[in-house]
């Protein structure tokens, strides 16, 4: 007992501190062995999720095991932990905000939401994607933009920015989703289209993948999870170029094309901006392939419909870079508010001078295009 006779303690005191300490890495393991979330039924059929909350005590002894800001993604951006995020008591955003005109811009924001409706919407795209396989692919040349992307959320946000959500399991090597009970393989699966079915079932966005087109004009799209497109196949755009996605888009070549390839090329990891837009529907589908916008040589047609059955359809659009492979990324999360939701709030005048002033802005051609 020489080491405790020269930190100051005699033989007996040094004999006790033992006996407590090893008492404590007892009880430290078998609580290591007990520790676990209760969950209920999944999906939509069954009863209410339930999931049962670490403390906040918990959380701070519970360490994710990964340092975000360690990480090889720490140029991504600090990542700010929910610490005591409960998904359940959390509304979705009301994002509407109508303007008299209709200008494209970008800010910044976050990449991945979480809400209340989690679970009703992770089963919703589950369902999507069997009826639609198309919903997700990815080219050869993409490959590598995909796993960079699946093990940033994996590694480097979920379970930094949703502690009470994604835990890690380092001896696993693998991420826990504690309210699905999905485990993500730390590294992104061999199979692509594995890769894709994990993000489409972990979260609620919607994700277009782009990379410098092989020709090296512009942006192209090569890889994409696309369960909420508007009025077409998303496997229509597969590989097509930034400027071809936005043909139908009024005003888009003349004011936008040009200096959105220059602004691609430009945006470097870290910023991350965002926009919002909206439309009216008459349903509430997620997934709206039919035909939604009006193009050039398309006349209206006359259609009964319910205003109590009408939504407006928001889009919270995220623009961000990958540091590895320079891949952009646009994340898309729907939002669905009930039309009479907005009178409601007394937003009902304002949206209508938002649509009539649709054709006011620089793009007055969209007054038309979103008809």
């Amino acid at each position: 007992m020489a080491q405790a006779a020269i930190l100051g303690f005699d033989e007996n005191t040094a004999w006790t501190l033992l006996r407590v300490t090893g008492v404590a890495i007892l009880l430290f393991a078998l609580w290591r062995l007990v520790d676990k979330y209760r969950l209920s039924a999944t999906g939509p059929e069954g009863p209410s999720q339930e999931l049962t909350l670490p403390s906040s005590d918990s959380l701070r002894v519970h360490k994710t095991g990964m340092s975000h800001n360690s990480s090889p993604w720490v140029s991504m951006g600090k990542v700010t932990p929910l610490h005591d995020f409960d998904y359940r008591a959390v509304e979705p955003l009301r994002i509407y905000k109508f303007s008299p005109r209709y200008f494209l811009t970008m800010d910044i924001n976050s990449v991945v939401h979480i809400d209340s409706s989690y679970v009703k919407r992770i089963q919703a795209r589950q369902d999507i994607v069997r009826q639609y396989p198309g919903a997700l692919d990815c080219l050869d040349s993409g490959v590598a933009m995909l796993n960079e992307l699946y093990e940033f959320l994996v590694q480097g946000y979920l379970p930094h920015r949703y502690p009470t959500v994604f835990r890690f399991d380092l001896p696993a090597g693998a991420v826990e989703n504690l309210i699905t009970s999905e485990t993500l393989p730390i590294t992104a699966p061999a199979d692509r289209y594995e890769t894709l079915q994990k993000i489409n079932r972990t979260v609620d966005e919607d994700f277009l993948m782009m990379l410098p087109s092989p020709d090296g004009d512009g942006y192209s799209l090569q890889s994409f999870v696309w369960a909420y497109p508007v009025g077409f196949d998303p496997q229509s755009k597969l590989g097509l170029k930034l400027r071809d996605l936005h043909k139908p888009v009024p005003g888009y070549k003349e004011k936008l094309a040009s200096s959105m390839d220059r602004y691609f090329t430009k945006l470097e990891p870290g910023k991350v901006m965002y926009r919002v837009n909206f439309a009216l529907a008459t349903n509430d589908n997620l997934c709206e392939r039919g035909e939604y916008h009006l193009y050039p040589g398309q006349e209206p047609t006359e259609t009964d419909f319910d205003l109590e059955e009408c939504y407006v359809r928001c889009e919270l659009q995220t623009l961000f870079a990958l540091p590895k492979s320079g891949g952009k990324v646009l994340g898309v999360h729907l939002y669905l508010y009930p039309l009479r939701e907005i009178k409601d709030v007394g937003l009902g005048m304002q949206m209508a001078e938002a649509v009539d002033g649709l054709k006011l802005g620089n793009v007055p051609g969209f007054h038309r295009y979103k008809r």
